[in-house]
């Protein structure tokens, strides 16, 4: 179990003798769903807000269902494209009849080819089910960006494929077999996948992922590699800033002097090379990056 602040349904809090938990002041509950509320403990982030909305679902929801789409994502850890939806997402048996909540939306398609897993006691689908159902009905960028994080975390490349061949030729069949094609397991953030998206919709050549570049002695990976590596591509995310694995203990100002170290070793060898954010990927920016740093165009 993850250390999840505890849910409350309201006859817990109401034998507690707190009849209005989300009103009262410094009762110190929060509403997740109607009738479940959690401890409040700090400011916690998107990822943890939407999570505790599905945990919320799964006190109170009866019948068979199994968290799906990004209801399943959070759960497993796999990270999207944008916010996380308003609404908890889950598949159930086709005879409930589809039945919908404001807040929670039943896709009643069967349980069969699920095969679900068990995080912090519930059910949500597997990851390749997960890529799986992202792809057949969200935006190709939004699929790509889960899709690479299953692969990457999970190595479900296999199950893909079979889900694939169970689906058969049915709707948006061509839609997931193009995610699936373009995925790829060395993508190693949402920033990376989404820039792999955008340089194809620009007319990019299609690039080396995780390039290996050898200076001095020393093997350097760069995110994008092209013309066998004489030019070079970084996306500059965040995470490796403020996460202690990227870190390694020290402060942000030792991380952002050891990228520009390392970035100037690579820049040595090559005749371009170009670096962006995601500032840069939202106001559209990337396009003439790549061409200043002599990217070549497909084809």
């Amino acid at each position: 179990m993850t250390d999840e602040p505890r849910l409350y349904v309201r006859s817990e809090l109401l034998h507690r003798g707190i009849e209005r938990p989300d009103r009262e002041a410094g009762s110190g509950f929060t509403r997740m769903r109607r009738g479940v509320y959690s401890a409040a403990t700090g400011a916690p982030d998107r990822d943890a807000i939407y999570r505790r909305r599905v945990l919320a679902a799964h006190r109170t929801l009866t019948g068979e269902h199994v968290f799906s789409h990004e209801s399943a994502a959070v759960m497993l850890k796999l990270p999207i494209l944008g916010p996380w939806p308003e609404q908890v997402h889950l598949v159930c048996e086709r005879r409930s009849g589809g039945r919908s909540q404001l807040d929670v939306v039943r896709h009643c398609v069967g349980l069969e080819a699920v095969d679900p897993v068990q995080v912090d006691g519930v059910l949500v689908t597997s990851p390749a089910r997960t890529a799986f159902d992202i792809a057949l009905s969200r935006p190709f960028a939004q699929a790509v960006v889960v899709t690479d994080a299953a692969l990457r975390r999970q190595g479900c490349a296999s199950e893909l494929a079979a889900l694939l061949e169970w689906y058969g030729r049915g709707r948006g069949h061509a839609r997931v077999a193009r995610v699936v094609a373009f995925a790829d397991a060395r993508s190693e953030s949402p920033g990376e996948s989404w820039s792999r998206v955008l340089m194809q919709a620009l007319g990019f050549a299609r690039p080396l992922l995780q390039f290996e570049v050898v200076t001095a002695g020393r093997s350097e990976f760069a995110d994008f590699g092209w013309r066998g590596g004489t030019v070079l591509g970084e996306f500059d995310g965040e995470v490796k800033y403020r996460e202690d694995r990227y870190r390694s203990g020290g402060r942000v100002e030792d991380v952002v002097i050891r990228e520009k170290n390392r970035e100037n070793r690579m820049r040595r060898g090559v005749s371009g090379f170009a670096r962006w954010d995601w500032s840069d990927l939202r106001t559209g920016r990337l396009g003439p990056i790549l061409a200043a740093a002599g990217v070549p165009r497909a084809g």
